[in-house]
Protein backbone atom coordinates (compact mmCIF):
# COMPACT_ATOMS: atom_id res chain seq x y z
CA UNK A 1 0.00 0.00 0.00
CA UNK A 2 2.86 2.31 0.65
CA UNK A 3 5.84 3.19 -1.46
CA UNK A 4 8.27 1.41 0.53
CA UNK A 5 4.45 1.89 2.07
CA UNK A 6 -3.38 16.27 9.83
CA UNK A 7 -3.91 17.58 13.04
CA UNK A 8 -7.44 16.28 12.76
CA UNK A 9 -8.03 12.73 11.58
CA UNK A 10 -9.22 12.96 7.99
CA UNK A 11 -11.96 10.76 6.53
CA UNK A 12 -11.30 7.21 7.62
CA UNK A 13 -13.82 5.85 5.20
CA UNK A 14 -15.26 8.64 3.09
CA UNK A 15 -18.85 9.55 2.62
CA UNK A 16 -21.68 7.41 1.36
CA UNK A 17 -23.14 7.95 -2.03
CA UNK A 18 -26.26 10.02 -1.62
CA UNK A 19 -28.56 12.27 -3.55
CA UNK A 20 -27.74 11.92 -7.20
CA UNK A 21 -29.37 15.27 -7.89
CA UNK A 22 -26.66 17.00 -5.86
CA UNK A 23 -24.01 17.22 -8.51
CA UNK A 24 -21.33 19.12 -6.65
CA UNK A 25 -17.94 17.92 -7.87
CA UNK A 26 -14.81 18.15 -5.80
CA UNK A 27 -11.46 16.62 -6.58
CA UNK A 28 -9.51 14.94 -3.82
CA UNK A 29 -7.18 17.93 -3.82
CA UNK A 30 -10.01 20.35 -3.17
CA UNK A 31 -12.12 18.53 -0.59
CA UNK A 32 -11.22 21.05 2.12
CA UNK A 33 -11.64 24.04 -0.18
CA UNK A 34 -15.11 23.44 -1.66
CA UNK A 35 -18.47 22.88 -0.08
CA UNK A 36 -20.43 19.73 -0.81
CA UNK A 37 -22.98 20.70 -3.42
CA UNK A 38 -20.83 23.34 -5.12
CA UNK A 39 -21.38 22.86 -8.86
CA UNK A 40 -18.13 23.10 -10.82
CA UNK A 41 -19.24 21.09 -13.84
CA UNK A 42 -21.94 21.35 -16.42
CA UNK A 43 -25.44 21.92 -15.09
CA UNK A 44 -28.58 20.30 -16.47
CA UNK A 45 -29.22 23.47 -18.46
CA UNK A 46 -25.90 22.97 -20.23
CA UNK A 47 -26.85 19.50 -21.45
CA UNK A 48 -29.13 19.99 -24.43
CA UNK A 49 -29.81 16.32 -25.01
CA UNK A 50 -29.20 13.08 -23.21
CA UNK A 51 -25.79 11.45 -22.94
CA UNK A 52 -24.31 9.27 -25.64
CA UNK A 53 -22.09 7.56 -23.06
CA UNK A 54 -22.57 6.95 -19.35
CA UNK A 55 -19.37 6.29 -17.39
CA UNK A 56 -19.89 4.70 -13.98
CA UNK A 57 -17.00 5.39 -11.61
CA UNK A 58 -15.06 8.62 -11.18
CA UNK A 59 -11.62 7.29 -10.36
CA UNK A 60 -8.77 7.65 -12.82
CA UNK A 61 -10.17 5.08 -15.25
CA UNK A 62 -13.53 6.84 -15.38
CA UNK A 63 -12.06 10.34 -15.60
CA UNK A 64 -9.61 9.39 -18.36
CA UNK A 65 -12.26 7.50 -20.33
CA UNK A 66 -14.78 10.33 -20.02
CA UNK A 67 -12.18 12.81 -21.27
CA UNK A 68 -11.20 10.68 -24.25
CA UNK A 69 -14.81 10.02 -25.25
CA UNK A 70 -15.64 13.72 -25.00
CA UNK A 71 -12.60 14.60 -27.12
CA UNK A 72 -13.88 12.07 -29.66
CA UNK A 73 -17.18 13.95 -29.83
CA UNK A 74 -19.51 12.09 -27.47
CA UNK A 75 -21.81 13.69 -24.93
CA UNK A 76 -20.74 12.08 -21.67
CA UNK A 77 -22.24 11.74 -18.21
CA UNK A 78 -19.98 10.42 -15.44
CA UNK A 79 -21.46 9.04 -12.21
CA UNK A 80 -19.56 8.50 -8.97
CA UNK A 81 -20.94 7.18 -5.68
CA UNK A 82 -18.46 9.13 -3.55
CA UNK A 83 -18.24 12.77 -2.65
CA UNK A 84 -15.10 13.44 -4.70
CA UNK A 85 -13.64 12.23 -7.96
CA UNK A 86 -10.18 10.77 -8.32
CA UNK A 87 -10.31 7.37 -6.66
CA UNK A 88 -6.89 6.57 -5.25
CA UNK A 89 -5.45 9.91 -6.31
CA UNK A 90 -6.50 11.86 -3.27
CA UNK A 91 -5.06 14.68 -1.19
CA UNK A 92 -4.51 14.60 2.54
CA UNK A 93 -3.66 17.47 4.86
CA UNK A 94 -1.02 17.73 7.52
CA UNK A 95 -1.74 21.19 8.90
CA UNK A 96 -0.98 23.54 6.00
CA UNK A 97 0.91 20.86 4.08
CA UNK A 98 -1.03 19.07 1.34
CA UNK A 99 0.19 15.57 0.52
CA UNK A 100 -0.93 12.50 -1.38
CA UNK A 101 -2.85 10.18 0.93
CA UNK A 102 -3.33 7.82 -2.00
CA UNK A 103 -1.05 7.02 -4.94
CA UNK A 104 1.99 9.26 -5.01
CA UNK A 105 3.71 8.29 -8.27
CA UNK A 106 3.29 6.51 -11.59
CA UNK A 107 5.28 3.97 -13.56
CA UNK A 108 6.81 5.37 -16.73
CA UNK A 109 6.45 2.21 -18.83
CA UNK A 110 4.57 2.69 -22.07
CA UNK A 111 4.57 6.49 -21.85
CA UNK A 112 0.77 6.80 -21.67
CA UNK A 113 0.69 8.59 -18.32
CA UNK A 114 3.24 11.19 -19.34
CA UNK A 115 1.40 11.81 -22.60
CA UNK A 116 -1.75 12.45 -20.57
CA UNK A 117 0.10 14.79 -18.23
CA UNK A 118 1.49 16.68 -21.22
CA UNK A 119 -2.01 17.09 -22.65
CA UNK A 120 -3.23 18.34 -19.27
CA UNK A 121 -0.48 20.96 -19.09
CA UNK A 122 1.47 19.23 -16.33
CA UNK A 123 4.52 18.12 -18.31
CA UNK A 124 6.79 20.74 -16.74
CA UNK A 125 5.84 19.49 -13.28
CA UNK A 126 6.80 15.85 -13.83
CA UNK A 127 9.62 15.04 -11.40
CA UNK A 128 11.78 12.10 -10.44
CA UNK A 129 12.28 10.84 -6.88
CA UNK A 130 15.62 10.91 -5.14
CA UNK A 131 17.50 7.68 -5.73
CA UNK A 132 18.24 6.77 -2.15
CA UNK A 133 17.21 3.13 -2.35
CA UNK A 134 14.73 1.27 -0.19
CA UNK A 135 15.13 -0.90 2.89
CA UNK A 136 13.33 -3.86 4.36
CA UNK A 137 12.72 -4.98 7.93
CA UNK A 138 12.19 -8.51 9.17
CA UNK A 139 12.72 -10.31 12.47
CA UNK A 140 14.01 -7.15 14.15
CA UNK A 141 16.62 -6.55 11.46
CA UNK A 142 16.84 -3.70 8.92
CA UNK A 143 18.67 -4.18 5.62
CA UNK A 144 18.93 -2.59 2.19
CA UNK A 145 16.91 -4.12 -0.62
CA UNK A 146 19.17 -5.12 -3.53
CA UNK A 147 18.98 -2.55 -6.30
CA UNK A 148 19.10 -5.13 -9.09
CA UNK A 149 16.05 -7.34 -8.80
CA UNK A 150 12.54 -8.08 -9.95
CA UNK A 151 9.62 -8.45 -7.53
CA UNK A 152 12.27 -8.82 -4.82
CA UNK A 153 14.06 -11.66 -6.65
CA UNK A 154 17.78 -10.77 -6.83
CA UNK A 155 19.51 -10.64 -10.17
CA UNK A 156 22.86 -11.37 -8.48
CA UNK A 157 22.56 -13.71 -5.46
CA UNK A 158 26.29 -13.31 -4.79
CA UNK A 159 26.12 -9.53 -4.27
CA UNK A 160 27.11 -8.04 -0.88
CA UNK A 161 23.58 -6.60 -0.55
CA UNK A 162 22.04 -10.06 -0.83
CA UNK A 163 24.51 -11.44 1.71
CA UNK A 164 23.66 -8.61 4.11
CA UNK A 165 19.91 -9.14 3.62
CA UNK A 166 19.89 -12.94 3.87
CA UNK A 167 22.89 -13.89 5.97
CA UNK A 168 25.41 -16.54 4.97
CA UNK A 169 23.01 -19.48 4.96
CA UNK A 170 20.31 -17.63 3.05
CA UNK A 171 22.81 -16.32 0.50
CA UNK A 172 24.18 -19.83 -0.09
CA UNK A 173 20.66 -21.12 -0.70
CA UNK A 174 20.03 -18.29 -3.15
CA UNK A 175 23.29 -18.98 -4.99
CA UNK A 176 22.28 -22.63 -5.38
CA UNK A 177 19.96 -21.41 -8.15
CA UNK A 178 22.97 -21.66 -10.47
CA UNK A 179 23.40 -25.38 -9.75
CA UNK A 180 19.81 -26.47 -10.37
CA UNK A 181 18.34 -27.91 -13.53
CA UNK A 182 16.46 -25.32 -15.55
CA UNK A 183 13.26 -27.31 -15.16
CA UNK A 184 13.17 -26.78 -11.38
CA UNK A 185 10.34 -24.38 -10.59
CA UNK A 186 9.01 -24.14 -14.14
CA UNK A 187 5.74 -25.73 -13.10
CA UNK A 188 5.26 -23.30 -10.20
CA UNK A 189 2.22 -21.09 -10.26
CA UNK A 190 2.79 -18.76 -7.33
CA UNK A 191 5.68 -16.33 -7.11
CA UNK A 192 6.65 -17.76 -3.71
CA UNK A 193 6.64 -21.34 -5.02
CA UNK A 194 8.92 -20.42 -7.92
CA UNK A 195 11.41 -18.48 -5.80
CA UNK A 196 11.39 -21.00 -2.96
CA UNK A 197 12.19 -23.81 -5.39
CA UNK A 198 15.11 -21.94 -6.93
CA UNK A 199 16.52 -19.73 -4.16
CA UNK A 200 15.11 -20.87 -0.83
CA UNK A 201 12.90 -19.67 1.99
CA UNK A 202 15.03 -16.69 3.05
CA UNK A 203 14.66 -14.96 -0.33
CA UNK A 204 10.89 -15.39 -0.11
CA UNK A 205 10.59 -14.17 3.48
CA UNK A 206 13.09 -11.29 3.43
CA UNK A 207 13.08 -10.03 -0.16
CA UNK A 208 9.96 -11.15 -2.03
CA UNK A 209 7.39 -10.92 0.77
CA UNK A 210 8.10 -7.24 1.54
CA UNK A 211 7.59 -6.32 -2.11
CA UNK A 212 4.50 -8.49 -2.55
CA UNK A 213 2.81 -7.06 0.53
CA UNK A 214 3.94 -3.51 -0.07
CA UNK A 215 3.02 -3.36 -3.74
CA UNK A 216 0.14 -5.81 -4.12
CA UNK A 217 -1.12 -6.05 -0.52
CA UNK A 218 -1.03 -9.85 -0.76
CA UNK A 219 1.44 -12.60 0.12
CA UNK A 220 3.61 -14.02 -2.62
CA UNK A 221 2.01 -17.45 -2.09
CA UNK A 222 -1.21 -16.22 -3.74
CA UNK A 223 0.36 -14.13 -6.50
CA UNK A 224 0.74 -15.66 -9.96
CA UNK A 225 4.23 -14.92 -11.29
CA UNK A 226 2.97 -15.50 -14.84
CA UNK A 227 0.69 -12.49 -14.48
CA UNK A 228 3.18 -10.31 -12.61
CA UNK A 229 6.15 -10.98 -14.89
CA UNK A 230 4.90 -12.75 -18.02
CA UNK A 231 8.34 -13.32 -19.51
CA UNK A 232 10.02 -14.68 -16.40
CA UNK A 233 9.16 -18.36 -16.92
CA UNK A 234 10.27 -18.32 -20.55
CA UNK A 235 13.50 -16.56 -19.60
CA UNK A 236 14.15 -19.19 -16.91
CA UNK A 237 13.71 -21.99 -19.45
CA UNK A 238 16.06 -20.21 -21.87
CA UNK A 239 18.81 -19.06 -19.48
CA UNK A 240 18.69 -21.92 -17.00
CA UNK A 241 18.68 -19.89 -13.77
CA UNK A 242 16.20 -17.60 -12.07
CA UNK A 243 18.86 -14.94 -11.50
CA UNK A 244 19.69 -14.84 -15.22
CA UNK A 245 15.98 -14.79 -16.04
CA UNK A 246 15.57 -11.71 -13.82
CA UNK A 247 18.48 -10.06 -15.62
CA UNK A 248 16.88 -10.84 -18.99
CA UNK A 249 13.52 -9.37 -18.02
CA UNK A 250 15.16 -6.28 -16.52
CA UNK A 251 17.28 -5.76 -19.64
CA UNK A 252 14.16 -5.76 -21.79
CA UNK A 253 12.68 -2.86 -19.79
CA UNK A 254 13.03 0.61 -21.34
CA UNK A 255 15.84 2.82 -19.97
CA UNK A 256 15.19 5.74 -17.64
CA UNK A 257 13.50 6.22 -14.30
CA UNK A 258 10.96 3.52 -13.49
CA UNK A 259 8.69 5.94 -11.65
CA UNK A 260 7.99 9.64 -11.62
CA UNK A 261 5.64 11.96 -9.81
CA UNK A 262 4.08 15.40 -10.11
CA UNK A 263 5.41 18.42 -8.28
CA UNK A 264 2.83 19.30 -5.66
CA UNK A 265 1.39 15.78 -5.59
CA UNK A 266 -0.41 13.35 -7.86
CA UNK A 267 -3.77 14.67 -6.66
CA UNK A 268 -3.14 17.64 -8.97
CA UNK A 269 -3.84 15.29 -11.90
CA UNK A 270 -7.41 14.88 -10.66
CA UNK A 271 -7.88 18.62 -10.41
CA UNK A 272 -6.57 19.01 -13.98
CA UNK A 273 -8.91 16.29 -15.25
CA UNK A 274 -11.86 17.87 -13.43
CA UNK A 275 -11.11 21.17 -15.15
CA UNK A 276 -10.71 19.47 -18.52
CA UNK A 277 -14.03 17.65 -18.18
CA UNK A 278 -15.74 20.90 -17.28
CA UNK A 279 -14.23 22.54 -20.36
CA UNK A 280 -15.44 19.66 -22.53
CA UNK A 281 -18.96 19.86 -21.10
CA UNK A 282 -18.92 16.44 -19.43
CA UNK A 283 -21.78 16.08 -16.95
CA UNK A 284 -20.03 14.87 -13.77
CA UNK A 285 -22.22 13.81 -10.87
CA UNK A 286 -20.84 12.90 -7.47
CA UNK A 287 -22.90 11.36 -4.65
CA UNK A 288 -24.62 9.46 -7.45
CA UNK A 289 -24.88 5.84 -6.39
CA UNK A 290 -26.07 3.45 -9.10
CA UNK A 291 -28.80 1.08 -7.97
CA UNK A 292 -29.61 -0.74 -11.20
CA UNK A 293 -28.55 -1.06 -14.83
CA UNK A 294 -30.85 -2.51 -17.48
CA UNK A 295 -30.18 -3.22 -21.15
CA UNK A 296 -32.85 -1.70 -23.40
CA UNK A 297 -33.57 -1.59 -27.13
CA UNK A 298 -31.90 1.84 -27.18
CA UNK A 299 -28.86 0.90 -25.13
CA UNK A 300 -28.70 1.17 -21.34
CA UNK A 301 -30.92 2.56 -18.60
CA UNK A 302 -29.17 3.47 -15.34
CA UNK A 303 -31.21 4.05 -12.19
CA UNK A 304 -29.69 5.98 -9.30
CA UNK A 305 -30.34 5.57 -5.58
CA UNK A 306 -32.44 8.74 -5.54
CA UNK A 307 -34.75 7.30 -8.22
CA UNK A 308 -33.39 9.33 -11.11
CA UNK A 309 -32.88 7.47 -14.41
CA UNK A 310 -30.49 8.04 -17.30
CA UNK A 311 -30.52 6.49 -20.76
CA UNK A 312 -27.61 6.18 -23.19
CA UNK A 313 -26.60 3.97 -26.12
CA UNK A 314 -23.16 3.33 -24.60
CA UNK A 315 -22.02 2.35 -21.11
CA UNK A 316 -18.55 2.12 -19.56
CA UNK A 317 -18.26 0.43 -16.17
CA UNK A 318 -15.23 0.90 -13.92
CA UNK A 319 -16.91 -0.64 -10.86
CA UNK A 320 -16.29 -4.42 -10.63
CA UNK A 321 -19.49 -5.39 -8.84
CA UNK A 322 -21.66 -3.55 -11.33
CA UNK A 323 -19.70 -4.98 -14.25
CA UNK A 324 -20.20 -8.52 -12.95
CA UNK A 325 -23.87 -7.90 -12.28
CA UNK A 326 -24.48 -6.55 -15.77
CA UNK A 327 -22.41 -9.18 -17.57
CA UNK A 328 -23.37 -12.37 -15.78
CA UNK A 329 -25.76 -11.50 -12.98
CA UNK A 330 -23.30 -12.00 -10.11
CA UNK A 331 -21.68 -9.71 -7.56
CA UNK A 332 -17.90 -9.65 -7.87
CA UNK A 333 -17.10 -7.61 -4.80
CA UNK A 334 -18.80 -4.74 -3.06
CA UNK A 335 -19.62 -1.89 -5.44
CA UNK A 336 -18.57 0.77 -3.02
CA UNK A 337 -15.60 -1.04 -1.56
CA UNK A 338 -14.21 -2.55 -4.71
CA UNK A 339 -14.44 0.55 -6.84
CA UNK A 340 -11.94 2.70 -5.03
CA UNK A 341 -8.96 2.28 -7.28
CA UNK A 342 -5.64 0.71 -6.55
CA UNK A 343 -2.80 2.27 -4.66
CA UNK A 344 -0.32 -0.45 -5.03
CA UNK A 345 2.74 0.91 -3.40
CA UNK A 346 3.28 4.62 -3.27
CA UNK A 347 5.40 4.20 -6.39
CA UNK A 348 2.50 3.42 -8.66
CA UNK A 349 -0.82 3.83 -8.44
CA UNK A 350 -0.90 1.65 -6.77
CA UNK A 351 -3.01 2.65 -7.78
CA UNK A 352 -3.88 2.16 -8.36
CA UNK A 353 -6.91 2.07 -7.86
CA UNK A 354 -11.74 3.68 -9.20
CA UNK A 355 -14.78 5.55 -8.19
CA UNK A 356 -14.46 7.48 -5.04
CA UNK A 357 -13.02 7.51 -1.61
CA UNK A 358 -13.37 4.33 0.39
CA UNK A 359 -16.11 2.22 1.84
CA UNK A 360 -18.07 3.79 4.70
CA UNK A 361 -16.82 2.27 7.93
CA UNK A 362 -20.28 1.45 9.19
CA UNK A 363 -20.95 -0.63 6.06
CA UNK A 364 -17.89 -2.89 6.03
CA UNK A 365 -19.15 -5.42 8.58
CA UNK A 366 -22.32 -5.85 6.52
CA UNK A 367 -20.40 -7.00 3.44
CA UNK A 368 -20.82 -10.77 3.00
CA UNK A 369 -17.50 -12.65 3.37
CA UNK A 370 -17.46 -13.81 -0.27
CA UNK A 371 -17.73 -10.23 -1.46
CA UNK A 372 -15.14 -8.99 1.04
CA UNK A 373 -12.62 -11.38 -0.49
CA UNK A 374 -12.49 -9.37 -3.73
CA UNK A 375 -11.00 -6.38 -1.95
CA UNK A 376 -7.97 -5.86 0.25
CA UNK A 377 -8.35 -3.47 3.20
CA UNK A 378 -5.60 -1.02 4.09
CA UNK A 379 -5.20 2.24 5.95
CA UNK A 380 -2.64 4.93 5.20
CA UNK A 381 -1.45 7.01 8.15
CA UNK A 382 0.52 10.17 7.38
CA UNK A 383 2.62 12.02 9.94
CA UNK A 384 4.23 15.45 9.93
CA UNK A 385 7.08 15.18 12.40
CA UNK A 386 9.75 17.48 13.77
CA UNK A 387 12.73 15.14 13.68
CA UNK A 388 16.13 16.54 12.60
CA UNK A 389 17.53 13.04 13.11
CA UNK A 390 15.76 12.10 9.88
CA UNK A 391 17.58 14.72 7.80
CA UNK A 392 20.10 12.09 6.68
CA UNK A 393 17.33 9.76 5.43
CA UNK A 394 18.62 6.78 7.45
CA UNK A 395 16.41 4.30 5.59
CA UNK A 396 16.46 5.84 2.13
CA UNK A 397 13.03 6.46 0.67
CA UNK A 398 11.31 3.94 2.92
CA UNK A 399 11.00 0.49 4.41
CA UNK A 400 9.01 -2.60 3.42
CA UNK A 401 8.22 -5.18 6.07
CA UNK A 402 9.11 -8.83 5.54
CA UNK A 403 8.49 -12.02 7.51
CA UNK A 404 8.51 -12.32 10.43
CA UNK A 405 7.43 -8.76 11.09
CA UNK A 406 8.15 -8.95 14.81
CA UNK A 407 6.68 -6.11 16.84
CA UNK A 408 6.06 -3.90 13.79
CA UNK A 409 2.39 -3.61 12.86
CA UNK A 410 2.79 -1.56 9.69
CA UNK A 411 3.47 -3.31 6.39
CA UNK A 412 5.38 -0.41 4.86
CA UNK A 413 6.71 3.08 5.52
CA UNK A 414 7.57 5.80 3.03
CA UNK A 415 9.85 8.69 3.99
CA UNK A 416 7.95 10.99 1.66
CA UNK A 417 9.98 14.16 2.17
CA UNK A 418 13.21 12.22 1.56
CA UNK A 419 11.76 10.77 -1.61
CA UNK A 420 10.43 13.96 -3.19
CA UNK A 421 12.71 17.04 -3.21
CA UNK A 422 9.80 19.41 -3.96
CA UNK A 423 8.11 18.40 -0.71
CA UNK A 424 11.30 18.66 1.35
CA UNK A 425 11.87 22.18 0.01
CA UNK A 426 8.42 23.24 1.21
CA UNK A 427 8.98 22.16 4.81
CA UNK A 428 10.78 23.92 7.67
CA UNK A 429 14.23 22.65 8.61
CA UNK A 430 14.11 19.38 10.49
CA UNK A 431 10.46 18.65 9.60
CA UNK A 432 9.57 15.51 7.67
CA UNK A 433 6.56 13.69 6.20
CA UNK A 434 6.16 9.95 6.80
CA UNK A 435 3.48 7.58 5.53
CA UNK A 436 2.76 4.20 7.05
CA UNK A 437 0.46 1.57 5.62
CA UNK A 438 -1.51 -0.94 7.69
CA UNK A 439 -3.21 -4.08 6.42
CA UNK A 440 -5.56 -6.52 8.17
CA UNK A 441 -4.76 -9.12 10.76
CA UNK A 442 -4.96 -12.69 9.48
CA UNK A 443 -8.56 -13.66 8.85
CA UNK A 444 -9.83 -10.09 9.22
CA UNK A 445 -11.48 -7.94 6.56
CA UNK A 446 -10.56 -4.58 8.11
CA UNK A 447 -7.19 -2.86 8.71
CA UNK A 448 -5.66 -3.57 12.09
CA UNK A 449 -5.84 0.16 12.82
CA UNK A 450 -9.65 0.15 12.63
CA UNK A 451 -11.13 1.45 15.85
CA UNK A 452 -8.01 3.22 17.11
CA UNK A 453 -8.62 6.80 18.25
CA UNK A 454 -6.19 9.54 17.32
CA UNK A 455 -3.99 9.12 20.40
CA UNK A 456 -3.78 5.35 19.98
CA UNK A 457 -3.06 5.66 16.28
CA UNK A 458 -0.37 8.28 16.88
CA UNK A 459 1.31 6.08 19.48
CA UNK A 460 1.27 3.04 17.17
CA UNK A 461 2.56 4.96 14.15
CA UNK A 462 5.35 6.60 16.15
CA UNK A 463 6.44 3.25 17.61
CA UNK A 464 6.48 1.61 14.17
CA UNK A 465 8.28 4.54 12.56
CA UNK A 466 10.92 4.54 15.29
CA UNK A 467 11.60 0.84 14.75
CA UNK A 468 11.59 0.97 10.96
CA UNK A 469 13.72 4.11 10.69
CA UNK A 470 16.12 3.20 13.47
CA UNK A 471 15.62 6.50 15.32
CA UNK A 472 13.81 7.50 18.48
CA UNK A 473 10.62 9.42 17.82
CA UNK A 474 8.11 10.58 20.45
CA UNK A 475 4.41 11.35 20.25
CA UNK A 476 5.25 15.00 20.93
CA UNK A 477 7.30 15.07 17.72
CA UNK A 478 4.11 14.66 15.68
CA UNK A 479 2.92 18.05 14.45
CA UNK A 480 -0.03 16.71 12.44
CA UNK A 481 -1.61 13.41 11.47
CA UNK A 482 -3.96 12.32 8.70
CA UNK A 483 -5.44 8.92 7.91
CA UNK A 484 -7.50 7.34 5.19
CA UNK A 485 -8.87 3.83 4.85
CA UNK A 486 -8.99 2.16 1.47
CA UNK A 487 -10.46 -1.05 0.15
CA UNK A 488 -8.30 -2.04 -2.79
CA UNK A 489 -9.63 -4.23 -5.61
CA UNK A 490 -8.04 -7.65 -5.57
CA UNK A 491 -5.15 -7.58 -8.05
CA UNK A 492 -5.50 -9.45 -11.31
CA UNK A 493 -2.31 -11.32 -10.43
CA UNK A 494 -3.99 -13.23 -7.59
CA UNK A 495 -4.00 -16.92 -8.47
CA UNK A 496 -7.29 -17.86 -10.13
CA UNK A 497 -8.36 -14.27 -10.63
CA UNK A 498 -7.14 -14.10 -14.22
CA UNK A 499 -9.64 -16.67 -15.50
CA UNK A 500 -12.51 -14.77 -13.93
CA UNK A 501 -11.34 -11.52 -15.48
CA UNK A 502 -10.97 -13.17 -18.88
CA UNK A 503 -14.62 -14.24 -18.62
CA UNK A 504 -15.69 -10.67 -17.92
CA UNK A 505 -13.54 -9.26 -20.75
CA UNK A 506 -15.01 -11.72 -23.23
CA UNK A 507 -18.54 -10.96 -22.10
CA UNK A 508 -17.96 -7.22 -22.36
CA UNK A 509 -16.48 -7.53 -25.84
CA UNK A 510 -19.50 -9.52 -26.96
CA UNK A 511 -22.00 -7.00 -25.54
CA UNK A 512 -22.86 -4.14 -27.91
CA UNK A 513 -22.37 -0.64 -26.49
CA UNK A 514 -20.59 -1.83 -23.34
CA UNK A 515 -17.02 -1.85 -22.09
CA UNK A 516 -15.20 -2.19 -18.79
CA UNK A 517 -12.07 -0.53 -17.41
CA UNK A 518 -10.17 0.10 -14.20
CA UNK A 519 -7.38 -1.28 -12.10
CA UNK A 520 -9.46 -4.33 -11.13
CA UNK A 521 -9.55 -5.50 -14.77
CA UNK A 522 -6.56 -3.78 -16.41
CA UNK A 523 -3.87 -4.14 -13.74
CA UNK A 524 -2.26 -2.18 -10.94
CA UNK A 525 -1.09 1.36 -11.51
CA UNK A 526 -1.75 4.26 -13.82
CA UNK A 527 0.58 2.86 -16.48
CA UNK A 528 -1.96 0.06 -16.93
CA UNK A 529 -5.15 1.97 -16.18
CA UNK A 530 -4.69 5.06 -18.38
CA UNK A 531 -4.07 3.40 -21.78
CA UNK A 532 -6.74 0.76 -21.14
CA UNK A 533 -9.34 3.39 -20.23
CA UNK A 534 -8.50 5.43 -23.32
CA UNK A 535 -8.77 2.32 -25.49
CA UNK A 536 -12.17 1.45 -24.02
CA UNK A 537 -13.44 4.98 -24.64
CA UNK A 538 -12.21 4.97 -28.22
CA UNK A 539 -13.83 1.60 -28.87
CA UNK A 540 -17.17 2.86 -27.58
CA UNK A 541 -16.86 6.13 -29.48
CA UNK A 542 -16.29 4.20 -32.71
CA UNK A 543 -19.51 2.22 -32.32
CA UNK A 544 -22.62 3.48 -34.05
CA UNK A 545 -25.73 4.26 -32.01
CA UNK A 546 -29.23 3.94 -33.38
Amino acid sequence: MSGSDGGRLADSGASRGGDGSDRGVRSGADRDDRRVGEDVHASDDDVATGPELIVVGGGMAGLVAARRAALDGLRVTLLDAGDVTGGMLRAGRLGDTVIDIGAEAFATRGGAVERLLDELGLADDVVEPRRLGSWAHADGDAYRLPLAGLLGVPADPSSPEVLDALGADGARAAAADATLDAAVGLDATSLAELVRARMGDAVVARLVTPVARGVYSLDADVLDHRALAPGLGAALAETGTLAAAVQTVRAAAPPGAAIRGVRGGMHRVVRALDAELARLGVDVRTDARVDDIVATDDGWRVRLADGAELQAPRLLLTVPELAARVLDGTDDGDATAASRGAIADGDDAPSSPSAGAGVPLEEVDAIPPRRRDSTVPAEVVALLVRAPQLDAAPRGTGVLVGEPAGDVRAKALTHVSAKWPWLAASLPAGVHVLRLSYGPDEGSCVPRTRGLDVDELRALAVADASTLLGVELAADDVLALDRHEWRIPEPAARIGRGARLDELRAAATATPGLDIAGTWIDGTGLASVVPAAEHAARRLASTQSD
